[in-house]
């Protein structure tokens, strides 16, 4: 009795902080044709507890969820609570994504097929893992509401982290980097979840 009530307790704290559903499918088709823009920022660095953040580009992406990955325990979840592997262009084509395996872990995004239905550089260039850092709670709150499958808009910039510690954590600057450090760090001021049949109707 004891082990079931105890799996029981497991399930429901995994499934609490980090279990995150699927939105609804959409069929064949496009619904996040843009790809990511960044630009030159004058922002100077600016230090939120023991954290300090150094502005690279202004960076704005909206692009369809392959999979999200909640963190609590690394040195990263501190000030990001979540990554999320994005899609845009045929990346964002259920058509296309339903023939992979996407998978994150350890803060990384991982992807697997028996028949790459389009070249392998079209899927580097048009996905990303991307670290999340929060402006504010109300951002933080938002971020517990997405699901895979969905298209969000993000609007910050890519960072540079140091902490008091001398811990760094570096930005990727652009989208056709593999490995280690390919990753972008994104501080948030701006986040949505957009409707996307909004966008199929445009």
């Amino acid at each position: 009795m004891k082990k079931i009530i105890f799996l029981i307790i497991v399930f429901f704290a995994w499934k609490h902080f980090y279990y995150i559903g699927n939105a609804p499918e959409l069929g064949p088709g496009v619904i996040a044709s843009g790809t990511p823009y960044q630009n030159s920022t004058d922002q100077r660095s600016f230090r939120k507890g023991d954290y300090t953040y150094y502005p690279r580009a202004t960076f704005e992406v909206e692009a369809r969820v392959l999979s999200a990955s909640r963190y609590y325990f690394d040195q990263e979840a501190r000030i990001s609570p979540i990554d999320l592997a994005l899609g845009w262009g045929q990346m964002s084509d259920e058509t296309i994504i339903n023939q992979f395996d996407i998978w994150q872990e350890k803060r990384w995004y991982k992807w697997e097929t028996d028949n790459l239905p389009i070249p392998k550089n079209e899927v580097i260039n048009s996905s990303a893992n991307m670290h999340l850092i929060p402006d504010n709670e109300v951002i933080a709150e938002e971020f517990k509401k997405i699901r895979n499958g969905d298209l969000v808009n993000i609007k910050g910039y890519l960072v540079n982290v140091k902490k008091n510690t001398g811990w760094k954590w570096k930005t990727s600057m652009v989208r056709s980097d593999q490995g280690a450090g390919a990753c972008e760090i994104i501080y948030v001021k701006s986040f949505s979840i957009v409707n996307p049949y909004e966008r199929l109707n445009y």
